[in-house]
């Protein structure tokens, strides 16, 4: 049994440095690639939706299918470390859910300049302070943020990307063992989001708030009842730390979708979706009116909202994702419509989708 143990061991590590020498030959692919590349699209992940979904399909039973997607994810971004490294500026402090979509979305190399809102952060782009600013978009919570979009359209920039995320938050600590807890550090916002649970759960333990998640997770190591409240994922901290509890945040998992914003459009993937926002003339039909040109060219509807205008009277902004690039023939066509029948239109941006989507049927939506 003992040699046994030896040789699958040994041959584990032989399989393991396979898969390495593989990586960094993908990795000198990927550099010769994004040096055919130009403008902004030299800086956008080789492994898109529509590629993932294929390894997907190619899984072999048992291996789990939902193990393929963060994998391959994590391979793409660390197999751009010969990409020239672009600016972003990302929402809140060192470490937040804004710095990991990021991260995931660019790789190591980024630059991450922090900024305190959404709408600094796409100043930043706008005064070419920063390459790309990495937003928070949508969420499950709280739905599209509309001051966002509004924002992009306002400093005349465009929407190039997508990254959805999951927002957990972890207690962590150097032993992972809850009785040598007696103080916690986390960054101001991640404390409201946990408040709950560590009156619930830690009640006499010293709670500190600090600057930002990753300074709470280097003075977590410092000292052996120090914990720390970071966000799961969260990569770059010079140490080990061991999970106490996971998914302390009082309402639990919550899934966010992260916009890149930038001067420069992206060239079309075949797997892409375009924003668009308008208004419309006060008159019946007005709204059915410019939906019709999507349906007519079958443009597929992924997301519609409204939101009222702040001023006089009840007018709305419309906000429509449809599947497509902007150069897509139908599209054009669609928007060349819409033009023509709404109050204003924006294009905010067309971007390749995180996730593939399936096959449209031949309904268009």
């Amino acid at each position: 049994m003992k040699s046994k143990l030896e040789e699958l061991t040994d041959l584990l590590a032989e399989v393991d440095k396979d898969i390495l020498r593989a990586i960094e030959r993908r990795g000198r692919i990927v550099s010769d690639l994004v040096k055919l590349r130009g403008d902004s699209s030299k800086y956008l992940p080789l492994l898109d939706g529509t590629r993932i979904r294929a390894l997907e399909g190619a899984v072999t039973p048992p291996f789990p299918t939902s193990s393929v997607r963060p994998i391959f994810t994590a391979i793409d971004a660390a197999c751009r470390v010969y990409e020239v490294a672009p600016k972003v500026a990302c929402v809140g402090s060192e470490g937040a859910f804004a710095f990991i979509a990021a991260l995931e979305h660019f790789g190591a190399r980024a630059q991450l300049l922090r900024a305190e809102t959404p709408e600094k952060a796409i100043d930043e782009v706008s005064r070419s302070r920063a390459d790309f600013a990495c937003v928070p978009y949508e969420s499950l919570k709280e739905g599209l943020a509309f001051a966002t979009i509004q924002a992009i359209a306002a400093h005349d920039l465009t929407l190039v990307g997508e990254r959805e995320i999951s927002h957990v938050l972890d207690l962590v600590s150097r032993t992972g063992n809850a009785s040598d807890v007696e103080k916690i550090y986390v960054s101001p916002h991640h404390h409201v989001l946990c408040e709950g649970f560590l009156e619930a759960n830690f009640p006499k333990a010293v709670v500190l708030d600090v600057r930002s998640a990753q300074m709470a997770g280097e003075l977590a190591l410092d000292n052996h009842g120090a914990a720390a409240i970071i966000p799961a994922g969260l990569t770059g901290i010079p140490g080990d730390l061991a999970v106490v509890r996971e998914n302390v945040a009082d309402e639990g998992e919550l899934r966010v979708r992260y916009g890149l914003v930038s001067k420069v459009p992206v060239p079309r993937t075949g797997n892409d979706a375009t924003a668009v926002l308008f208004s419309v003339h006060d008159k019946p039909g007005a709204l059915h009116d410019i939906l019709e040109h999507f349906k007519e060219r079958g443009c597929n509807m992924r997301r519609i909202q409204s939101r009222a205008i702040v001023g006089d009277g009840w007018e709305y902004l419309f906000y429509v994702e449809v599947s497509g690039h902007m150069t897509d023939r139908p599209l054009v066509a669609a928007l060349e419509g819409v033009k023509k029948k709404a109050r204003s239109l924006k294009i905010i941006g067309s971007f390749p989708l995180d996730v593939a989507e399936p096959p449209v049927s031949s309904q268009p939506g």
